[in-house]
């Protein structure tokens, strides 16, 4: 059997290496991303089903002065203005507290 000598080519390895290195970041990058195909449209419903809940939970609280207020806000053509804002703020926060959030 011959002696053989073994040469290390650094550059090589160093090129190998990092092409490994960016092929897992970018394949990690993709089952990210098909993963949030199939988990952000879930996440919005329940968002939107959590959104609902409160709204009914404080319409329930709200008295119908305050109510007819913010229908006719929200019907009328212009804009609301910051006074019309901070009214219907300010009257929400002296009636009662924020309802607790359910876990």
């Amino acid at each position: 059997m011959k002696h053989q000598q073994v040469v290390v080519d650094y550059w090589t390895m160093l090129k190998t290496s990092a092409l490994c290195l960016i092929l897992a970041v970018t394949g990690f990058i993709f089952l990210r991303m098909v993963q949030t195909i199939f988990w952000l449209p879930k996440r919005f419903n329940q968002n939107q089903e959590r959104l609902e809940a409160l709204a009914k939970q404080y319409s329930e609280q709200m008295d119908p002065e305050e109510r007819a207020e913010i229908e006719k806000m929200f019907n009328s053509d212009e804009p609301p203005t910051e006074e019309q804002i901070k009214k219907l703020l300010e009257g929400s926060k002296s009636e009662s507290d924020e309802p607790k959030k359910e876990q």
